[in-house]
């Protein structure tokens, strides 16, 4: 069993998971820093505030610590005040409040940053303001309060403590439901490769097989369908290698079969009979003859597969009349020409004209010598169309769709009494296609038929 780490899902959460954690973190960061900044900010307010108070209640150059505590806003149990009286050409008094002296025997530990915070081990965090008040006299008072810290920062604490398990129980809740989210939605490409997977190890295949198509998600209901496209095209283009080699076959056998007969008669009776001889090696001729044909024509067929024209802007006008000038000695029928003046189209030139006169030699086979075969050329905005029709006998409705098919003849052409291989309208359709047209074939009033092909014109400034 394959490891799935690198599967869609496990790439979606693990996404998911960094991208959760980043964004929690800092949420986190944010609201410790606004909580703790506002925690410090009431703390400094507080202690402005007793200051304030502290200051009223320093009367007769002695601080009056019970009026201090009574009109203080905050409970000042926790709180300490040292207050040191500066007078010129007097001794330097100091106040300590209640329990302050035991309090500033110990050490403290300060931050630079955080100036105002103290810390002692056996008291916790403080906050430290000092303020000194001068008069006109030169006398100052210096003013010094420790405003414990410890409730905020329980408070601080507890809420850190908070935000840190919602934070990890959301990471982990969110990690676990993103997981099955994407399992969810990669379980469809998931069915689809397994399916893929079974198809191809099937020792035989019905070239019918299709993919399931989920309904959901749309992105994968759409590749779904793209890829029965492709399947079926891959399994018709097989079915149409088969046949073809299966046509080719046929289409060889019965040539070689002759050949090899009248080489077991010549072998058998050409000694005792010469006369023999020379009716054997005619049809030996003619035979291989018609094989080296078919085999040129499968050849040329095989090229054009992914064969790729170099297209030009081309005088249509003077190529046809040309071609049909050249090739009206070939063929019994009149060629009459019906030709729209100076029409030009982007086609390659060479291919043009194989696509013209295998049009010609099939309107011949099936028309009567003296019925004309017209060929004629107009253009309408930026189509060019080129129509060959005969007045033969015709084609039927169930034999249109199936002309242009390798080695399919109707039924009347099969005996040999018409010459072809039945490759010459399949060259000729593909040799359209690489020219980026369309080829159509249509009924010709009131009898026949015409083959109508649809070229892109030239660009004016081209």
């Amino acid at each position: 069993m394959k490891s799935n780490n690198n599967s869609s899902a496990a790439q979606i959460t693990r996404a998911y998971a960094w991208m959760l954690l980043a964004l929690t973190t800092i949420i986190s960061l944010a609201i410790i820093t606004v909580v703790g900044y506002n925690l410090v900010e009431n703390k400094r307010q507080q202690a402005i505030s007793l200051m304030g108070s502290l200051q009223h209640s320093f009367i007769d150059n002695q601080p009056d610590w019970d009026y201090w505590a009574y009109t203080s806003p905050i409970d000042t149990s926790n709180t300490f005040v040292k207050i040191t009286d500066d007078f010129p050409k007097k001794p330097t008094k100091t106040f300590y409040s209640k329990n302050t002296e035991s309090f500033l025997d110990n050490t403290w530990d300060t931050w630079p940053l955080l100036s105002h915070i103290q810390y002692q081990d056996d008291q916790g965090f403080y906050y430290h303001i000092l303020t000194t008040k001068t008069d006109k006299k030169g006398k100052k008072i210096h003013y010094e309060i420790w405003l414990s810290l410890n409730n905020a920062i329980h408070l601080f604490r507890l809420i850190l403590e908070i935000i840190i398990s919602i934070t990890l129980l959301g990471f982990i809740v969110g990690a676990w439901l993103i997981s099955l989210l994407a399992k969810r939605l990669n379980a469809p490409l998931v069915h689809l490769t397994v399916t893929a997977h079974k198809i191809v190890e099937r020792p035989e295949m019905t070239h019918h097989e299709k993919l399931p198509v989920p309904q959901r998600p749309q992105e994968v209901h759409d590749l779904s369908l793209e890829f029965n496209r492709l399947l079926s095209h891959l399994n018709q283009q097989v079915i149409r290698d088969h046949q073809f080699v299966s046509d080719a076959s046929h289409e060889l056998r019965t040539p070689l079969a002759g050949i090899r007969g009248h080489v077991a008669l010549i072998k058998r009776h050409g000694t005792a009979h010469p006369e023999i001889i020379a009716n054997s090696l005619s049809f030996i001729d003619t035979e291989s003859q018609r094989m080296q044909e078919l085999i040129e024509d499968l050849l040329q067929l095989s090229r054009m597969d992914h064969a790729h024209l170099t297209l030009a802007t081309t005088d249509m006008t003077t190529l046809i009349q040309t071609i049909s000038q050249r090739y009206q000695t070939q063929i019994p029928q009149p060629v009459q020409l019906q030709l729209q003046a100076n029409v030009s189209a982007s086609v390659n030139a060479p291919s043009v004209e194989q696509i013209l006169i295998g049009l010609l030699a099939n309107a011949s086979k099936y028309s009567p010598p003296d019925q004309p075969i017209i060929i004629s050329l107009t253009q309408h905005q930026h189509n060019v169309y080129l129509t060959v029709a005969d007045q033969g006998v015709g084609i039927s409705a169930a034999d249109k769709v199936k002309i242009f098919e390798r080695f399919y003849r109707v039924d009347s052409s099969r005996s040999q009494k018409i010459a072809g291989t039945g490759l010459g309208l399949a060259i000729v359709a593909r040799l359209v296609t690489l020219n980026h047209g369309k080829i159509v074939v249509t009924d010709n009033q009131p009898t026949g038929s015409q083959f109508r092909i649809n070229f892109t014109a030239a660009s004016p400034n081209s």
